[in-house]
């Protein structure tokens, strides 16, 4: 690979490790190691030259026709061997490789999402969104204690045990966790939280500091799906008409336990929208807030003030703008749908800018009302002001079409050349000397307006700039008291087999799931390689939804918080244990193999 093929990758943002590493995996094509970092896929690869042929081949002929098979297509594969095991896709896996391929690479990386087969889009973004918020605050949904959470070793395939305790209502409204015999049948009846079990087992695990596994597939959490979430699966063409089902599902779950705090503040915000039949604004809950392709713009921030405060028509009152936001959650999450047949085929040249550090607090009613108004009347009072000073600017550069300053020094060239007989004569001195004062004052004139309209420029593209309030509205609103901390970016899903996680650390990683594979490449990468990635993706509409989350960093758990939370769970201790186990039973006789493999 040439330096100048690394330093194209640098150029854009990406670092070198990773520039060095996608040029090797590509042959040193920069624009196929482009498509790698930003979409995890190789360039596909010609089919490997044929053997040669070898005198005994060509003396083996078969013996008749009758030896030939009579249709080509219905020869069957010889069946993998007993000691291997197939895997999604039906390719056919040693158990070697199955065990490497569920071992972390490194002990920091994290627990990741394995993407599921066939038609389980929605369900894979289900599993991201709990991998976010485990991510995020996972003590809350360990406060409930199952005891046991019965472990059973194809878990992280989808294998569904029901624990050996579980939720009983009294008649008194009491609710405790108890085992399984003493429940009656009429108990087996009631609604239990399965979905929290589940999900759990996947705490347990990503929580624990001594876990060794690589991956969970999202196929965990199917089986464990209340009806009504699988029935808006079912009736639902895009991520955000199915994925706030799933949110209030799993919600709803930790509330049925005993002594467990409803999470539902965690992702789940207020908002206020008119419409046109009601005489005052309407209070709502959202779990998620969504974008149509035909909505994408080159910042986000430019995307939200279009849903919450349009500035179209400059006739229109902020008074008259009745959308915002209320009370926040401490997590945001931002879905751009997917592409359908209704799709207008729009391109953004430079993608959409998602920014690592977002201020939603910009687009409350308490700052809409403090600030945003004046802001917004501000901006239009210096809109106008701009246009009166570039009128006046006109105004001096022209007169009924002619450029003033272009005669005027026509004029005096016409006066100090062309009659250098007549300029002696008394008077047409003062004639060049008023010419001169009056090209002077229009000069002066000139400047001064081009320095109001300077003045006025600055102020509208910083102060009173909502589309990129970072050069200005931001910080005066932390001066009113309306911001504290900005919104971190901790997870951008680019698909359900691309995407990126931050850890508490700070440190990202890129999670890629190879086709025709279980395995999952996990690296290390940075901020800069995230943007660039988000915006590489969001040129044009995508085929499958990209997801962003974002946490307010004071309500992030502590790694203490974790610790003391998975250790007071013994359901989840024990669970954490008993999977490690099993990882180190499978690894230890061939572990010198496994790390050469």
């Amino acid at each position: 690979m040439s330096e100048n093929a690394i330093q194209s990758l640098l150029d854009m943002g990406i670092t070198r490790e990773v520039a060095i590493e996608a040029l090797a995996k590509t042959n040193g094509d920069v624009e196929n190691s482009v498509n790698y970092i930003f979409s995890g896929e190789l360039p596909q690869q010609g089919p490997p030259p044929a053997p040669e042929e070898t005198p005994e081949d060509r003396e083996k002929e078969p013996e008749s026709e009758s030896e030939l098979p009579e249709n080509p297509e219905f020869i069957e594969e010889a069946p993998p061997s007993e000691d291997e095991a197939t895997d999604q896709q039906g390719v056919a896996v040693s158990p070697r490789e199955q065990i490497a391929c569920q071992l972390k690479n490194r002990p920091e990386d994290p627990l990741v999402v394995r993407p599921a087969s066939g038609n389980a889009l929605f369900e894979n973004y289900f599993a991201l969104f709990c991998l976010a918020v485990g991510l995020g605050f996972p003590h809350h949904f360990l406060e409930p204690d199952f005891q046991d959470l019965t472990y059973g070793q194809d878990w992280y395939k989808g294998q569904f045990l029901k624990p050996a305790y579980r939720v009983k209502f009294e008649n008194n409204d009491d609710v405790s966790i108890v085992p399984q015999e003493t429940l009656t049948s009429q108990d087996n009846l009631i609604l239990q939280p399965e979905l929290l079990w589940q999900f759990q087992k996947f705490l347990a695990v990503q929580n624990s500091p001594q876990c060794r596994r690589k991956y969970v597939t999202a196929r965990y959490l199917t089986k464990v799906l209340e009806p009504q979430v699988v029935e808006k699966l079912n009736n639902s063409d895009h991520l955000h008409e199915a994925l706030p089902s799933f949110i209030k599902s799993l919600a709803n779950d930790v509330e049925l336990c005993p002594g467990a705090h409803s999470v539902k503040e965690l992702f789940i915000s207020t908002a206020y929208y008119k419409p046109v039949s009601e005489p005052e604004p309407i209070e709502t809950l959202v779990s998620l807030l969504h974008f149509m392709p035909e909505e994408y713009d080159t910042n986000i921030y430019k995307m939200f003030n279009a849903l919450l405060y349009p500035d179209s028509n400059e006739d229109a009152e902020m008074d008259d703008i009745q959308n915002s936001l209320g009370n926040l959650a401490p997590m945001i999450t931002i879905v751009f749908d997917e592409m359908d047949e209704s799709t207008e085929q729009a391109t953004l040249p430079h993608g959409v800018d998602v920014p690592l550090e977002f201020y939603p607090q910009l687009y409350t009613e308490e700052a809409k009302n403090l600030l945003i108004k004046e802001v917004t009347k501000l901006s239009a009072d210096s809109q106008t002001q701009a246009r009166s000073i570039l009128r006046n600017l006109n105004d001096l550069k022209s007169f009924q079409g002619k450029q003033i300053h272009s005669f005027l020094n026509s004029a005096l060239d016409f006066i100090t050349k062309d009659m250098s007989g007549v300029s002696e004569q008394s008077g047409v001195q003062e004639l060049v000397d008023s010419l001169q004062e009056v090209k002077q004052q229009l000069g002066s004139k000139k400047t001064e307006k081009m320095a109001q309209y300077k003045a006025v420029s600055h102020r509208l593209n910083n102060e009173l700039n909502l589309s990129h309030p970072e050069l200005g509205i931001i910080q005066r609103a932390k001066d009113l008291g309306l911001i504290d901390e900005p919104y971190l970016l901790t997870s951008a899903v680019i698909s359900a087999s691309n995407y990126f996680i931050r850890q508490n650390n700070g440190q990202w990683f890129h999670v890629v799931g190879r086709s025709n594979s279980e395995h999952m490449d996990v690296t290390k990468t940075d901020a800069s390689t995230v943007s660039s990635a988000i915006r590489f993706h969001t040129r044009c509409a995508s085929e499958s939804p990209l997801m962003f989350t974002y946490f307010k960093p004071s309500a992030i758990d502590t790694e203490a918080q974790v610790k003391e939370a998975v250790g007071h769970n013994k359901g989840a201790k024990l669970f954490a244990e008993q999977d490690q186990k099993h990882i180190n039973t499978l690894s230890a006789p061939d572990e010198e193999d496994l790390i050469d493999l």
